[in-house]
């Protein structure tokens, strides 16, 4: 997993803010809501990933606008797969919290302590990756919407053309009087006995 510029600066702050928490912060209310948030967030990764699945067709003409949509629909999924880890690295760590420390580790001078904030301070950590990876979805699927929007586009445009080659050429589609264009004589127009 590569990590952008912002989230090589997010991590380190987040860690040493979660660091900065009183003990036992995150084992309460806190970490009863943000455990619901992060169930809330991995629910929703699934399904999307499955309409994501689906959405990939063979439909266009254009090969590289498939790839294109190839590329990008495989970087939502392993955006959501990774959001999907992250969400289960920080449960795993929030388990760790709520168990109390050994009493032979907490007699020890201030291991407890250190363990305690050690767990806040990756949990705060993770969050904020999460936080931070979660924009980057919405920006891959407008993307993926975008080049189905344009492979659609050449689709109607082929349709367009074929259907077009079907109709039948105008002359056909209006019948005519048969003495429409005929050539008459003025003078047997103003004359009616030769008219009959």
């Amino acid at each position: 997993m590569q990590l952008r510029r912002i989230e090589k600066v997010g991590l380190p702050v987040a860690f040493a803010l979660g660091a900065l928490l009183p003990p036992a912060t995150l084992a309460g209310d806190s970490g009863r809501l943000l455990v619901t948030f992060l169930s809330l967030v991995s629910a929703s990764i699934l399904p999307t990933i499955s309409l994501i699945m689906g959405s990939m067709t063979a439909s266009g003409r254009s090969v590289k606008a498939i790839n294109d949509l190839n590329d990008e629909l495989n970087a939502a999924v392993n955006a959501l797969f990774a959001l999907f880890g992250l969400v289960g690295v920080t449960i795993v760590c929030l388990i760790a919290l709520a168990i109390p420390v050994p009493a032979p580790i907490h007699r020890l001078s201030h291991i407890g302590e250190m363990l305690n904030r050690g767990g806040q301070a990756t949990v705060t950590a993770v969050v904020a990756l999460i936080l931070m990876r979660a924009g980057q979805v919405p920006g891959i699927l407008r993307r993926s919407l975008m080049i189905r929007h344009r492979i659609a586009i050449d689709e109607a445009a082929k349709k367009t053309a074929e259907n077009a080659q079907k109709i039948p050429p105008m002359k056909e589609l209006f019948g005519r009087h048969p003495d429409f264009g005929k050539t008459v004589n003025l003078e047997d127009l103003q004359d009616p006995e030769k008219r009959h």
